[in-house]
């Protein structure tokens, strides 16, 4: 899995291909959603925590709301544990939903070629950047490069071109974003 998982981070395409096909990967694809967004809600936590000890307020929260994503409320209570597990179950859902609306979007929209296990499988594996996220605020870089593998990703997933990719990876983008968004509003609410 480690080895694949370099492999994913590399952005290597012959890998990405490999896994479109390979049934047997979507196990892997799961633990790559669950590891690297584990890791990388951890790193979130310690810069929450940070933030707060260091300037003396929320800053966290003030740069989520500067950007536009409004606050996450992290409970003093079993914080990281709150933290780590509502990260992983966001991401998993996400990985499904996101999975779901490019294989939709990919193949009515674009006319690729796919269905949502390939999906699955490529959209996981191309999470692997967020296992840098660990280490705070570097959370901006791995969105980045997740992006990016996530466009390769889809382009190899679907069999088409790069402009294919990125306006179906925006498309479910955007679907995801308003997922969230409703979710961290409903936790805001309970919260």
């Amino acid at each position: 899995m480690i080895r694949n998982m370099i492999r994913a981070g590399a952005l290597d395409l012959e890998f990405y291909n490999r896994v479109e096909y390979e049934t047997s990967l979507t196990r892997q694809a799961f633990f790559v959603v669950v590891v690297a967004n584990g890791l990388a809600a951890i790193g979130s936590w310690i810069g929450h925590e940070n933030t707060q000890d260091v300037f003396g307020g929320d800053v966290w929260n003030s740069i989520r709301a500067w950007m536009g994503i409004g606050d996450f409320p992290v409970p003093r209570e079993g914080g990281i544990f709150v933290m780590v597990g509502v990260g992983i179950l966001l991401a998993v859902i996400g990985w499904f939903v996101w999975a779901v609306t490019t294989s939709v979007i990919g193949t009515k929209v674009f006319k690729g070629t796919t269905d949502v296990g390939e999906m699955l499988r490529v959209l996981g594996f191309a999470q692997v950047p967020r296992v840098i996220g660990v280490i705070p605020f570097l959370g901006p870089v791995a969105a980045v490069w997740v992006l990016v593998a996530s466009v390769i990703a889809i382009r190899e997933g679907l069999d088409f071109s790069t402009g294919r990719a990125i306006g179906t990876a925006f498309g479910g983008w955007l679907v995801w974003i308003l997922l969230q968004q409703g979710v961290s509003i409903l936790i805001a609410t309970i919260f």
